[in-house]
């Protein structure tokens, strides 16, 4: 018998509309009666895995921010483990003036961005983004930093993280959680 099952979110647990499907429902509440722990684990902001975890009302553990963030299952965080100032003020800095980029922090509670952006208002229900001023961007409780682009041009992304991995390659992790979103963290 298994004592624990652990899933990443999108492009996985997640229908390709963003959503759980009724039959992945059944099967997580169905874990959760048998007593199985059930693990999300995704570079997702825990506020956002905290809404699809009360939705599916199974108590269910959330490692996020690509790691960065672990709580159990009362919603407690157990671990955390930011991205230092130098870097995150290092790689803004580097990227703050390419109008195409966008710039995604998830820092606290909040997921914070440097300019607007439509179509993500759209691709989430109740969690979404605050403006922040790419000349003094905040650096405390900063689990990630990552990149996306309206046109989900790879290569200009894979640019990005050759000169992000340049300058901070030994202070960070730096690397693509899917070949439009490039990532920085601890």
């Amino acid at each position: 018998m298994y004592q624990i099952v652990a899933s990443d979110l999108d492009g996985t647990l997640l229908n390709p509309e963003h959503k759980i499907a009724p039959f992945t429902r059944d099967v997580l509440q169905r874990l959760a009666q048998q007593k199985i722990n059930f693990v999300f684990a995704t570079g997702r902001h825990h506020i956002d895995v905290a809404e699809i975890r009360e939705k599916l009302a199974i108590p269910a553990y959330m490692i996020t921010s690509n790691g960065a963030r672990v709580h159990n299952s009362q919603g407690e965080l157990v671990f955390q483990q930011n991205l230092s100032a130098e870097v995150i003020r290092g790689v803004i800095a580097l990227a703050k003036d390419d109008p195409a980029l966008h710039i995604h922090m998830y820092r606290g509670d909040q997921w914070l961005l440097n300019h607007e952006n439509e179509q993500l208002k759209e691709f989430h229900d109740s969690f979404s983004y605050h403006l922040f001023d790419a000349n003094n961007p905040p650096v405390d409780d900063v689990a990630k930093v990552f990149f996306t682009r309206d046109d989900g041009d790879h290569e200009a992304l894979v640019k990005w993280e050759q000169s992000f991995n340049a300058h901070f390659g030994d202070k960070a992790n730096i690397a693509f959680s899917t070949p439009w979103c490039l990532e920085v963290m601890a």
